[in-house]
């Protein structure tokens, strides 16, 4: 699988709100840092391990009570893509960046910067 076809899926996963899918996109020690969310008063997220994703977004989905609103997806190369996320009532401009995957196609290592 591609950096492209990983984070077109990811983003699929996060639209859905689909904690598995999200799971399995990840290497079991993969990493997710998002530290895009400090925009709205949260702390950064780091997550290892495809595990501790899982886990994490079963939580995030629930209190959100289903999907993240994502709109506006623009792949800018093929490992990184722009979109807004909506947290809570607010819309907030991230760009994702896909640093790694193994030779399986699973995630090594996501970064999220907010823009």
């Amino acid at each position: 699988m591609t950096k492209r076809e990983v984070l077109e899926k990811y983003i699929g996963a996060m639209q859905k709100g689909d904690n598995v899918a999200l799971a399995d996109l990840f290497d079991d020690y993969g990493v997710l840092h998002d530290s895009s969310m400090i925009k709205s008063g949260a702390d950064t997220l780091h997550l290892e391990g495809k595990m501790g994703v899982e886990m994490a977004f079963h939580h995030k989905f629930g209190m959100n009570r289903g999907p993240f609103k994502i709109t506006s997806v623009e792949y800018q190369d093929p490992d990184s893509v722009r979109y807004f996320i909506s947290y809570g009532d607010r819309v907030y401009p991230v760009c994702a960046i896909l640093s790694k995957i193994n030779d399986k196609g699973l995630i090594e290592r996501l970064n999220i910067y907010p823009l």
